[in-house]
C-alpha cells in the first residue's frame, strides 16, 4: 500500500518522538539518586540535547519528504485530512488534560502534606512536576500521531 505524504510525515514524527523522548525519559530516570545539583545540571544538558535532536531530525526528514513529494506537498489539507486531524487532536487533548489534572493533584497533595514532597519521594527525579507535564504532552503527541496513522490506514 502506498502512503500519502501526510501519513509518511506522521510516521516520521511518531518515530522521532518515540525515539528521542524515549531516550530522554530513560536517562532522566537514571538521574534519580544523584546529588540534586548534579542531577539538575545533567537534566538541563539532556533537555537541550533532546530539543536540538528533535528539531534537527524533524527538519531533515520532513524536508526530504517534501522534496521527494513536491507536488503533494504543495496541496493543502482536504476534508478527510481535516477530519482525521480533528479526531486525533480530540484524543490527544483528552490525554493531555488527564496529565495536567494528575500534575495538579500532585501539587495539591504535596502542598497540603509536605512530607510527601520531592525530598521524601521514592522518585528522586529532578524537576519531577515539570517532567510529569512533559510526559503528558509527549503521550498526547504520540497518541495523536498514532491515531492519525490509524485513520489514514483505515481510509485506504
Amino acid at each position: 500500500m502506498d502512503m500519502s505524504l501526510k501519513e509518511k510525515s506522521t510516521w516520521v514524527s511518531l518515530l522521532s518522538t518515540l525515539g528521542v523522548f524515549g531516550y530522554y525519559f530513560y536517562n532522566i530516570v537514571l538521574l534519580a539518586g544523584l546529588p540534586e545539583n548534579t542531577a539538575l545540571s545533567m537534566a538541563l544538558a539532556l533537555s537541550i540535547k533532546t530539543i536540538t535532536a528533535v528539531i534537527m531530525i524533524e527538519i531533515l526528514f520532513q524536508s526530504l519528504l517534501a522534496v521527494s513529494n513536491h507536488r503533494e506537498a504543495a496541496l493543502g489539507n482536504d476534508e478527510r485530512d481535516k477530519l482525521f486531524n480533528y479526531k486525533s487532536n480530540s484524543l490527544a487533548y483528552t490525554i493531555l488534560v488527564c496529565g495536567v489534572l494528575l500534575t495538579l493533584g500532585r501539587i495539591v497533595v504535596v502542598e497540603y502534606n509536605p512530607s510527601l514532597g520531592d525530598s521524601q519521594s521514592s522518585l528522586q527525579i529532578p524537576l519531577l512536576t515539570a517532567h510529569i507535564l512533559l510526559l503528558s504532552f509527549i503521550l498526547a503527541e504520540v497518541s495523536r500521531f498514532a491515531a492519525l496513522i490509524f485513520y489514514y490506514r483505515r481510509a485506504y
